[in-house]
């Protein structure tokens, strides 16, 4: 209705209806809509929405269409450190470790800029929980990252 009375969405458009689709729980309906609207609106849209649309996934403790936003986001944009700063802390405070490893695996691929200290609370936990196949990949991604191992358990590399 917007467009059709000559009103131009704009990324906090956007973030609203990411908002509202969370809150009826329309989550893949949010998806395609952050994956063809921008564009078809020309809208260049900003790495926090796909942000906020993966912290809604995380939320509703869907790790798999997570990373599907996260891997949108790469085809977007570069991700900041701030995003990637609060789907790591997200993935931490859930418990969803397997989910944080592969987003931060990702990260790695993409030469990305992910803050120490989040990659290391991921890495930590990992081990405390004993999920050594996970904690083996925070390894190889913050490797990969040149992100320094404060402390390294018994999945050291």
């Amino acid at each position: 209705d917007m467009v059709a009375a000559g009103i131009r969405p704009s990324n906090a458009t956007f973030s609203i209806l990411i908002r509202l689709y969370a809150q009826c729980k329309m989550l893949d309906e949010a998806v395609e809509m952050l994956r063809r609207e921008p564009a078809a609106q020309g809208i260049l849209p900003e790495p926090r929405l796909f942000s906020q649309l993966a912290l809604c996934c995380l939320r509703e403790r869907q790790g798999r269409r997570a990373v599907e936003v996260y891997r949108l986001l790469l085809e977007h944009c570069p991700p900041t450190a701030a995003s990637h700063s609060s789907v790591l802390g997200m993935c931490v405070k859930l418990n969803m470790l397997d989910t944080g490893a592969e987003i931060l695996g990702l990260a790695a691929e993409a030469s990305s800029r992910v803050d120490a200290r989040h990659a290391q609370q991921l890495l930590e936990a990992a081990q405390r929980k004993r999920k050594t196949q996970c904690a083996k990949a925070c390894i190889a991604a913050m490797l990969r990252l040149r992100i320094p191992l404060a402390h390294t358990g018994p999945t050291a590399a």
